[in-house]
């Protein structure tokens, strides 16, 4: 499959999703996209480092992109996106970086602390308190803008 394409050329009503399905131009976008995150994988220092990376970064920036508000109707790439991820909460224990789990005071985790890495699976605009997917609960926190 070829995979020469500009992806910022691409008018942005392009329909990568169209009826529930992804459209042949769809798959263009998606293999081209998986095609450059492997070859800057490959070109890493530590290529595994690298696809480990991966598998936080991508599904957080997807979370980011889904959760933009913008003015206008949403999407069809954006669409397709918060299918893929989703309606739930995805917040994590107080004490813990937001985007890749991990503990802020920088202590490695134990076997009894990594499963606290785990983000709220609750829906959006849940009230009380969080719960991960292993039905664990917390308190939900305040955060000051």
């Amino acid at each position: 499959m070829a995979t020469d394409i500009d992806l910022d050329a691409l008018p942005p009503d392009v329909l990568v999703v169209q009826n529930g399905r992804i459209t042949a131009i769809g798959e263009l976008v998606i293999a081209k996209v998986a095609e450059d995150l492997a070859a800057v994988c490959r070109q890493a220092d530590d290529p595994l480092a690298a696809v480990e990376a991966l598998r936080e970064i991508v599904p957080e920036q997807l979370r980011a992109i889904v959760n933009q508000r913008a003015d206008s109707p949403p999407s069809p790439v954006r669409a397709v996106l918060s299918g893929l991820v989703g309606s739930e909460c995805l917040e994590r224990r107080p004490g813990r970086d937001p985007l890749t789990g991990y503990r802020f005071d920088g202590q490695p985790d134990t076997d009894d602390t990594f499963a606290d890495r785990l983000l709220c699976t609750r829906q959006h605009g849940h009230s009380g308190d969080h719960r991960d997917s292993l039905y664990r609960s917390w308190q939900g926190t305040e955060t000051s803008a």
